[in-house]
């Protein structure tokens, strides 16, 4: 028996409804960005359109199966949920907007109510099902670093019984296993009994903490039962990030495990951004991708300060520093998801951009210019002063070894330079 007879009623508007789709993500800016060209929202239109009509004779076991697949995709190619979210929220506004022009169906639209939870929820089961794999990742790091002979802040049972606790839970969230949500006590509190110069504002922070554990937990738990994965999928974050920080703000983690993974991650300090060391084996890894997939695209967006030499010179090295870490900042507040930032040393930046003809690099690199650009440096009470930035941008064609391509991004920087600084030369 079909899943959802009645939606066979839309599928002569199924073009119409993915051509409206399709033009409201590209007037988002923010959604367009993952499109490539009209070629590629043409592929996509057909096999997203060919997916549904698929997925409506399909029982509700195998379209968990299929959409949960298809979170996990999503995942991998870093495509955030919200966004997702928001792209089936036009489709589904489409098809119920449409039955209110013919004769209403209460039926119908109660089956595309029903047809797009089952989509919006096993996506978020796949979102999550790849979160809890880099999270238990993560726990397995620790434990490969964390060095018993080593002495720290707290003591090793209760660092370890902290990280237990996570593991444990991530295990019966993927197992979809009873849990006994009540945290150890000696998750915090142990903890606290340790450090007793605490002040009581932030005992009484740590103390709700705890609390906040203890509540997303079985709210999580809760909601996992009845397999109400939209509902799971923003309490899992807030618990992760309530306790990675539980986690973090004791020495032992800071010491024993943050500088690993500091090191790991080839991170600048300054700016936030990855260093030169990485930057190199990164857009190898773009290359070898487009070798692979003769439609794949990326750029490579070169930055340079203007006259930074200058700055260092007239208001020291100090304030050099903040402009260096100010362009940290823009680089990482401006970026989309799927971007890399990098510092290549001293006043030298790079940002690889992936799905990314020159074109959409172009709009990337002008948010990023145009929020440094703007931004003014205080030197002291009578003194500010703004730097300005030069840009060069590359799209990576077919073919292109590694080293040519990067002389060929640094040619464009030097064309920005030449024309007078302050340019974006692509």
């Amino acid at each position: 028996m079909k899943k959802f007879k009645n939606l066979e009623r839309l599928l002569p508007h199924m073009d119409a409804a993915f051509t409206s789709f399709y033009e409201r993500m590209l007037g988002d800016v923010r959604m367009s960005v993952f499109f490539k060209d009209a070629q590629q929202i043409t592929n996509l239109i057909a096999m997203q359109k060919k997916h549904l009509i698929q997925s409506l004779t399909l029982s509700q076991d195998e379209m968990r199966k299929s959409y949960i697949k298809l979170g996990e995709y999503h995942y991998d190619i870093r495509i955030p949920y919200v966004d997702f979210m928001k792209g089936t929220e036009i489709l589904e506004e489409y098809f119920l907007l449409h039955t209110q022009e013919g004769e209403t169906s209460i039926e119908l639209m109660n089956e595309i109510f029903g047809y797009f939870k089952i989509m919006k929820g096993f996506t978020a089961k796949g979102y999550l099902n790849r979160m809890l794999e880099e999270d238990k990742r993560d726990i397995e790091s620790f434990f490969d670093y964390s060095d018993s002979s080593k002495k720290t802040h707290l003591p090793k049972n209760i660092v370890m019984e902290k990280v237990e606790w996570l593991k444990s839970l991530l295990d019966a969230i993927e197992k979809c296993e009873a849990f006994d949500w009540q945290p150890s006590e000696t998750l915090l509190s142990d903890w606290l009994n340790e450090v007793p110069f605490l002040s009581l504002e932030k005992r009484d922070f740590f103390e709700n903490l705890e609390k906040r554990i203890s509540i997303n937990t079985q709210n999580l738990f809760y909601f996992l039962q009845k397999e109400e994965y939209l509902e799971i999928l923003p309490l899992y974050t807030s618990l992760l990030g309530i306790y990675k920080l539980t986690l973090m703000m004791n020495n032992a983690i800071t010491i024993e495990y943050a500088n690993h993974v500091i090191d790991d991650m080839e991170m600048d300090a300054l700016t936030g951004l990855f260093r030169k060391d990485l930057f190199e084996k990164m857009v190898a890894k773009e290359i070898a991708m487009a070798w692979r997939d003769k439609n794949y695209r990326f750029s490579v967006v070169y930055l340079d300060l203007d006259n930074f030499k200058g700055i260092n010179d007239t208001f020291g090295h100090y304030s050099g520093d903040k402009v260096i870490e100010q362009v940290g900042k823009a680089i990482r507040n401006n970026i989309r998801a799927s971007d890399i930032g990098f510092r290549n040393g001293g006043d030298e930046f790079a940002i690889i951009l992936k799905h990314a003809t020159s074109d959409v690099a172009k709009q990337v690199a002008q948010k990023v210019k145009g929020d440094f650009g703007g931004f003014e440096f205080l030197f002291n009470e009578t003194t500010v002063f703004n730097v300005s930035m030069s840009m060069g941008i590359e799209e990576y064609v077919d073919g292109t070894n590694l080293e040519t391509f990067l002389k060929n991004v640094d040619a464009k920087l030097y064309e920005a330079k030449e024309k007078g600084k302050n340019q974006i030369s692509f």
